[in-house]
Parts: structure tokens; C-alpha cells; sequence
């Protein structure tokens, strides 16, 4: 098998796996078929009657307030929180810039996260239209101590619901509690209107948009496309929000039955309730090295490819991290691993050159085998198979560095694809986003001139619809990375580069050792 014929194997997997990469969801189990789904209607504010429940109107709220913004700020998120429903209104991360270099907000154009509604004995009251008293707010606009908090109480007839916020330095995690005068029977939040996209490309960002959840240490994906209207997700979960791309809000607790609705805009909203009084709410990136210090199963969230792939995408992911603290450059730790990953892989590459050049030896003898056994394919496949076993040839061993290197390939790509290390880091010139396409599409280009140099060199092939191969291939690939990130044509590239000097190297060593 010559080397041509093993780069078409190789495109074929690659159009394969970023096909479904481009047109299907993120690969983690997705969720079933709802359980229930009836038709959007406009919200109604007013509290909501449940079955036979009774019905109790918000006019007979005792101490009505005008609604003020409560501002916080830690030294990762600042916020506010609106007195009216004691729902957050804005969060930012500090740490974050969007590629126009604007504050990243995850909640704005009216989005409130956690709103509260509660359930206690015949009684269902929504506290979205009701003003929260603030009556500790502590020293958080900034944070001046390690923890501190901020109270809040609202009222309805004499049922009384205090609500406290726990900010803590160095943490995405806010701590929240509820408290009752009278014993709740159900807690419900919403995160209203979801989370607000941050990246320029809305269609990428829609591939990972939605409700994520993790029951029965199982993680699953509620996308746009799952929901129809308004869907009810039963059963229990122990953690659950709502994710972009890079960027997760949501509350790490006990809980049950989610209910998702779709907007206008495709945009998706979710209703959860929650078991424990005391949960944490996450506000912060899709950061591996943080998730996994969390409650199990969140580390999860990141998305890094098919489970087979996952090990080797966290392995290589630790080695950047691990390489970064001496080099503050991704980039030149992309390099850094195509020069690695030529070394590792160099005696299966040796093996192969040998198996192609072996071949190349036989195929007088294979040609006379084609002849003489025209009509007989099953004669010719016999003789074929005894003359590579008497001459000492694996006909697949020369496709096999190929194929062990694809799942490294794939781990890579899913890295720079997703994870939030890799977001907006710079490399060097025009290349300011690894994670980006090359927006000059020079990588991509150079990506294809030097697949077609090795090709060129590696080549074995005699027979004319091969060697037009040697041609079609650099075109086609260079075709298909021109969208693909920066850092993955930018390792193609420097792995093209070390492996034609590799071949000249290989080949030539092969020729001493046959005596040419």
C-alpha cells in the first residue's frame, strides 16, 4: 500500500470525523425524547396555580420597595443583583475578554439567573414580582475579606423567604442558601433567557449552546434542536446549567426535573428544582483544571471528543499546561509536540518506509501474479498474500503510523477547539488566536505545499491514477483546514516540515542497508 493510497485513508477519516464534528452535537450522551412538550406561551409573572393548589396574589405583599441594584465584585466575578426577585442581572468575568477586548458578560439584554419560586403546603408563590429587602450586604463592592455575604428577605402574607449569597476570593463558586419561616416543600429556580453567546461565530457557538446536566454519573447535552417548545426532563441530577462554548452557569446540587423552553431567538431558558436548602451556584469557564476539582462528574463538561479519544486529549492537554508554566507560548508548545511526536513515532515510520520499499522490490513479481491469475481472483489473492508472507510483508504495516497518529490528531483538535487555555492564545505575527482560523489562510496554504513536499518524496507509486494522488491530496486537505484552528495547521505544518527531513533520512539509511 503506497503512500498515497494511505493519505486518501487518512482524508477519508478526517472528512469523516469533522463532518460529524460540523454538522452533529458534542459527543457525550444525549438526552431521550422528552417526557412532555406543550406550546410557549407568554410568560404570566402573576403567580401560577398548580393542580388544586390555591392561588395567592401578589398584591398582598406587605412591604413593597422600588427596585435597587446591588453591586458585588470578587477578584474573578462582578455582578448585580436586582432586588426585585433577588435575581442576578449582570455577571462578568474578570479574567475574560471578548476578541473586541469588551468586558465578557454571561448574562445581559434582560437575562436573571436563579429566580425563585416556592412551594409550601397548598400554597405556590413566585417571587418574580416581589422586592427583596437587603439586610446585610457586607463589605462586597469589592470583596475586602476572604468570604463574606449578602442577605436578603423577602415577604408574601406572612410567609417569609431569606435568601443568602456566600462570595468568596479566588472561586467562581457563590454559595447560596434559602431560609423559611414556614417548611417548603419545593424550591424552583430559572435561569431566564439562558446565557448570552460570547464569541463572534454564533454558529460554533451553537454546536455546544444549551442545558447540561449529570444523573446517575452519566453527563447530558439538551440542545436547541432536542427541545420543541417547552420539554419536561424528569428525574433526579446532582448538578445542572446552562453552557456556551466556553462558559458555564449553573448550580452544583441535588435537584430534579428540569424544564427547558425554547424562545423566539433559538435561545433556550431553563426551570429546575432544587432538594438541599444550601447548593452552589458556578459562575466562571469551562476550565478542565477547575471542573475537576468539583463535584464528580464535572469535569465532564469540556468537551474532548469520543470517549476513546478523551485519555489522550487530557493527557496532552496536562502536558501544554505543565509546558506553559516555563513557556508562555502555546504555539511554541504546539511546536514542541510535533518535534515529540516525530521522535515517538519514528521507528513505526521506519518500519513503514521499509514495508513500502519491500513492496516496491515485489512488484515485477506481483505483476506477473495479475497476469497469469486475470481470471481468477480468489487464485490471485492466495499468491498475492504467500508472496508478501515469503518476502516478509505486513501490506498494512505501512499505513500504521497513520492510523495510530489519527487519534492524536483528533485529541489535539478537540483541545484547541474547545478548551478555554487555548481561547484567544496568541502565537506569534498574525496568528493572535490559536483556537481561530488563520484569518490570512497563509498556515492552511503552507499546510498543503509541505504535505505535498513529503508526499512528493515518500512516493512509490507507479501507477498514474496514484500519482495524481500526490497532487489531489495536498489540495483537498488545505481545502479543508482553511476553517480549521490556527494551532492545528500550524502542528500540521511543523510535522510536515520534520517529517520530509525524516524521510530523506529513513530513505537513505534503508538504501545502506540494502546495499544500493
Amino acid at each position: 500500500m503506497n503512500n498515497s493510497t494511505k493519505m486518501l485513508i487518512m482524508f477519508l477519516l478526517i472528512v469523516l470525523i469533522f463532518t460529524y464534528y460540523s454538522y452533529m452535537t458534542p459527543k457525550t450522551q444525549m438526552v431521550q425524547t422528552p417526557s412532555d412538550t406543550v406550546n410557549v406561551q407568554k410568560e404570566d409573572t402573576s403567580v401560577k396555580k398548580v393542580e388544586t393548589l390555591q392561588q395567592v396574589s401578589p398584591q398582598n405583599y406587605i412591604i413593597p420597595k422600588d427596585t435597587t441594584l446591588i453591586y458585588f465584585e470578587t477578584d474573578l466575578i462582578k455582578g448585580k443583583i436586582s432586588t426585585l426577585s433577588s435575581a442576578f442581572t449582570s455577571l462578568v468575568l474578570k479574567d475574560y475578554k471578548t476578541r473586541k477586548g469588551d468586558s465578557l458578560e454571561l448574562l445581559n439584554d434582560g437575562q436573571k439567573s436563579f429566580k425563585l419560586k416556592v412551594k409550601s403546603n397548598n400554597l405556590v408563590v413566585d417571587f418574580s414580582d416581589i422586592n427583596f429587602l437587603p439586610v446585610y450586604t457586607g463589605d462586597i463592592n469589592p470583596l475586602k475579606n476572604d468570604v463574606d455575604s449578602l442577605v436578603m428577605v423577602g415577604f408574601f402574607d406572612t410567609i417569609k423567604i431569606t435568601r443568602t449569597f456566600i462570595f468568596r476570593k479566588g472561586s467562581y463558586i457563590i454559595t447560596h442558601k434559602v431560609n423559611s419561616n414556614i417548611p417548603l416543600d419545593k424550591k424552583e429556580y430559572i435561569l431566564e433567557k439562558g446565557i448570552s453567546f460570547t464569541e463572534d461565530n454564533i454558529s460554533d457557538e451553537f454546536q455546544y449552546y444549551g442545558v447540561t446536566y449529570h444523573s446517575f454519573n452519566s453527563i447530558y447535552r439538551i440542545k436547541e434542536k432536542n427541545v420543541k417548545n417547552v420539554s419536561n426532563y424528569p428525574g433526579n441530577f446532582d448538578w445542572m446549567g446552562m453552557q456556551t462554548k466556553y462558559f458555564f452557569i449553573g448550580v452544583i446540587g441535588d435537584g430534579d426535573n428540569i424544564e427547558v423552553r425554547k424562545l423566539e431567538n433559538k435561545k433556550l431558558e431553563a426551570q429546575f428544582s432544587l432538594l438541599s436548602d444550601s447548593v452552589d451556584f458556578y459562575i466562571g469557564p469551562i476550565d478542565y483544571k477547575i471542573l475537576k476539582n468539583l463535584r464528580n462528574g464535572m469535569d465532564k463538561i469540556p468537551d474532548f471528543g469520543w470517549s476513546l479519544i478523551q485519555p489522550i486529549s487530557k493527557l496532552i492537554l496536562s502536558f501544554m499546561i505543565f509546558m506553559y508554566r516555563f513557556i508562555p507560548n502555546y504555539g511554541v508548545i504546539i511546536i514542541i509536540l510535533s518535534i515529540l511526536f516525530i521522535v515517538i513515532f519514528s521507528p513505526l515510520t521506519f518500519i513503514s518506509f521499509s514495508s513500502m520499499r519491500k513492496m516496491q522490490m515485489i512488484q515485477p513479481q506481483l505483476e506477473e501474479l495479475k497476469k497469469k491469475y486475470a481470471k481468477d481472483p480468489q487464485k490471485l489473492n492466495t499468491e498475492t498474500m504467500n508472496l508478501y508472507k515469503k518476502s516478509g510483508i505486513n501490506p498494512f504495516m505501512g499505513c500504521l503510523p497513520i492510523l495510530i497518529q489519527m487519534p492524536i490528531f483528533f485529541a489535539l483538535y478537540a483541545i484547541l477547539r474547545t478548551t478555554i487555555e487555548l481561547r484567544q492564545a496568541p502565537f506569534a505575527l498574525w496568528i493572535r488566536d490559536l483556537s481561530y482560523k488563520d484569518p490570512f489562510y497563509v498556515l492552511p496554504i503552507l499546510t498543503g505545499i509541505t504535505m505535498f513536499i513529503s508526499q512528493k518524496i515518500s512516493s512509490t507509486a507507479t501507477d498514474e491514477s496514484q500519482k495524481m494522488l500526490v497532487y489531489i491530496m495536498p489540495i483537498m486537505i488545505t481545502i479543508l483546514f482553511l476553517n480549521m484552528p490556527s494551532g492545528i495547521n500550524l502542528y500540521w505544518f511543523v510535522y510536515n516540515i520534520l517529517s520530509v527531513g525524516q524521510q530523506i533520512l529513513i530513505k537513505n539509511s534503508i538504501k545502506k542497508q540494502m546495499g544500493e
